[in-house]
């Protein structure tokens, strides 16, 4: 084989291996461009996704805020504070009564030789001793009320702590006595109110009929309970030294436990009950009514000793 030939064998060859690494750097540089392609849009659809997903979000949560009602009041409960309705009068109610309980115990308490402590704290406990003697017999987890419903608290420190202080003082300013029938009468109201609220707490516990109204007792009685033994006098509502007291607490629950069994509305149902309560209440206290003692000459006695007119 001639030299010319070789020297053309070699450039064909030299041209071929030069025609295949462009070939293969071709190929690599296009794999390669079309993997930055591929990750590029892979991250503008992440991106694209994520920013579709937060958009959702709001609109979801923008949904649910439009879409989100105010909790509505239980039929057998009242607002969590007054308002211009008949529950929302309940609560208020609840608010007087407090009041009034404070005041009352603290008063007793004054009675019975007791500092400014004992008299702040007699009078708190006798406003809301009976809810949470009434919220711990209901159980499930349930802490008194006072403790979610802190107002009740101040409402009823503050009271008796002002009338421990301001009483006196107002009774010569204005003329006030010890046993005014204005005093009664906020009393009255108080019972009316706690032996509903009661009947209320123990219907939405989901408890008998004989203990929902006995709730009302409790919530409308038993702080006047942890008051007498605290001033070492004979629970009123065990004595007749008194005209009846739990008993007025009792008919006033029953009325709405009946008003509600009956098929009355919630606003029915409330006026129902502590209209009873109320009313028996200021009739007991204007007439005298009181229940009768064991028909024996000693159990007289022993009533006529505590306070009991009739003997």
């Amino acid at each position: 084989m001639s030299r010319r030939r070789l020297a053309d064998i070699a450039r064909a060859g030299l041209t071929g291996l030069t025609s295949g690494v462009r070939t293969r750097e071709t190929s690599v540089a296009a794999r390669s461009l079309a993997r930055g392609v591929g990750f590029r849009a892979l991250d503008v659809s992440q991106r694209t996704n994520a920013s579709t997903k937060r958009a959702l979000s709001k609109r979801g949560f923008a949904a649910d805020a439009v879409g989100k009602e105010a909790p509505k009041t239980n039929p057998d409960g009242m607002p969590r504070f007054p308002e211009v309705s008949v529950p929302g009068a309940l609560r208020a109610m609840d608010y007087f009564g407090t009041s009034s309980f404070a005041m009352t115990g603290s008063l007793l308490a004054a009675a019975s030789g007791m500092d400014a402590f004992g008299c702040t704290a007699v009078g708190t406990i006798t406003a809301v001793g009976g809810g949470t003697v009434r919220d711990i017999l209901l159980g499930q987890g349930r802490r008194a009320f006072w403790m979610e419903e802190q107002e009740y608290l101040w409402i009823a420190a503050g009271t008796a702590m002002a009338t421990f202080f301001g009483w006196e003082a107002a009774k010569k300013e204005f003329g006030f006595k010890d046993d005014d029938y204005w005093i009664e009468a906020s009393d009255a109201i108080g019972v009316g109110a706690f032996c509903v609220i009661g009947a209320q707490n123990g219907i939405r516990a989901g408890v008998p009929v004989i203990a929902q109204m006995l709730c009302g007792v409790m919530t409308a009685t038993f702080g006047g309970i942890v008051r007498d033994i605290l001033v070492q006098r004979p629970a009123r509502i065990f004595h007749s030294y008194a005209d009846i007291y739990a008993t007025t607490a009792a008919f006033g629950a029953m009325s709405y436990i009946i008003a509600r069994a009956v098929g009355l509305p919630p606003s029915l149902r409330i006026i129902a009950g502590v209209g009873a309560g109320v009313g028996l209440r200021v009739a007991a206290d204007t007439y005298d009514i009181r229940l009768p003692v064991y028909e024996h000459e000693n159990s007289k006695k022993s009533a006529a000793s505590k306070g009991d007119k009739r003997f």
